[in-house]
């Protein structure tokens, strides 16, 4: 009984009830089903997309997908709650469900997920996403799902046969919540106070894999995304609480160890005082407290409160991991004769982490109109435009810049434009 009522609390925390689609998508498609469903009737090959109404095209992917113990095949639930944030910022967001541990057991969940990643990928071109920018973001068995797809790519035991093949499964960069790691230390990495008895054949975990943990190692270590660690990895941000009852603290410390060990690029945020829960995880009282491992290339940062858990903080992370900038500035300049005029956008990326692919977007404040470009595709729709990179420029690294050129009528005034966005990020205007 304790241990249902435990698989339940682990539901509760980490599936989000549902609400109203957010206003700022300009379309929100539900239940689009990736493959065929399995059993009859159930919900695990599901689907929701939230498309946003602002940003441009192609759009980075967030994948989404919730906790519940593995208990639940509707893992999509909580994606509006993403989308409220994310859409915003130009991101596409999708809630992706996989069948329940009652369902299936593993590996089909990641094969499920590996699945739905194929299908978005190879639909990209209809729902304006860019296939070379897929995130993936989860909480507890959500956040094992995510680590899970981060480090496997390429691993074919993991591929499986659902819905779309013949497409790539990879992600570019992981966030994961407070995620189940290695199964068989988890009973001696509880709390002081009690947990979960994790070995149970009732467990979460035991249901996962089909087995009491402790009696098959074997498919225990199949299931540890730790298996799949490697140095060419993309950048995982993963947080957990100190506090944490039901999935012990010491999960995500194993996982960090094994990413250093292996070279690979990780961002371990451990939080004092939060238990199972996001709003634990991001709440402003522990702003400034928590301790942050950062490795990559093996070598070590540690610090104190210099990563707070906030979607601002998170937002930056995914567009460092999917190279889009994280900080910039624009420097615009013009030369004026009669009616028309030559502009220079000169990009800067101020950044840590380097931006391949760039859009620059601003909008004229009068009546300028561009009549041909170099060194970009530029287009403009009214007082908008938006120009591309060449192809041979389309690499910043950190501290490095691009440029590109452009002639132009203009009758009135001809004001700098207010604002220029590279990839949707706002730069810092730089005087000529």
């Amino acid at each position: 009984m304790i241990v249902g009522m435990a698989m339940t609390v682990l539901a509760a925390l980490g599936v989000s009830a549902a609400s109203v689609p957010p206003a700022h998508a300009a379309q929100v498609i539900t239940d689009i089903a990736y493959a065929p469903a399995q059993p009859s009737g159930s919900k695990g090959h599901l689907l929701d997309l939230y498309l946003p109404s602002t940003g441009i095209t192609p759009r980075p992917l967030l994948i989404w997908h919730s906790g519940s113990a593995w208990t639940s095949d509707n893992g999509k639930e909580g994606a509006d709650e993403i989308a409220a944030v994310f859409n915003p910022l130009g991101f596409a967001v999708a809630g992706v469900s996989v069948r329940s541990s009652g369902q299936a057991t593993f590996p089909a969940q990641v094969h499920d997920i590996k699945g739905a990643i194929r299908w978005l990928r190879a639909n990209a071109a209809t729902y304006q996403l860019d296939p070379n920018r897929f995130a993936i973001m989860g909480d507890s068995s959500g956040g094992w799902l995510t680590e899970m797809a981060t480090f496997s790519g390429g691993v074919t035991a993991l591929e499986g046969t659902v819905g779309t093949t013949g497409v790539s499964s990879n992600v570019q960069v992981g966030l994961a919540f407070y995620s189940p790691t290695d199964f068989l230390q988890m009973n001696a990495q509880n709390l002081p106070t009690g947990g979960l008895d994790h070995n149970s054949p009732a467990s979460p975990e035991s249901l996962l894999v089909g087995c009491p943990i402790q009696t098959c190692p074997d498919k225990v270590a199949q299931a540890n995304p730790m298996t799949y660690v490697d140095a060419n990895d993309p950048p995982l941000l993963f947080l957990h609480g100190q506090a944490d009852f039901l999935v012990p603290h010491g999960q995500s410390v194993l996982l960090y160890n094994r990413i250093k060990a292996q070279c690979g690029t990780g961002t371990f945020v451990s939080v004092p005082g939060a238990d199972h829960m996001k709003v634990q995880i991001m709440d402003p009282a522990h702003y400034g407290t928590e301790t942050v491992r950062t490795t990559t290339g093996c070598g070590e940062t540690v610090g104190t409160g210099t990563l707070n858990a906030t979607w601002a903080n998170f937002a930056t992370f995914l567009r460092g991991g999917l190279k889009l900038g994280t900080s910039c500035e624009v420097t615009y300049s013009t030369g004026v004769w009669n009616g028309a005029f030559n502009g220079s956008v000169v990009i800067r990326n101020t950044g840590t982490t380097p931006i391949s692919g760039w859009t620059v977007t601003w909008t004229w404040s009068g009546n300028q109109q561009i009549t041909s470009a170099w060194n970009a595709t530029v287009t403009q729709t009214g007082a908008q435009v938006v120009a591309r990179d060449a192809g041979h420029n389309s690499y910043i690294g950190p501290g490095s810049s691009q440029s590109l050129g452009f002639s132009a009528t203009a009758t009135g005034t001809n004001d700098i434009p207010a604002q220029f966005k590279v990839n949707n990020l706002a730069c810092t205007r730089v005087p000529a």
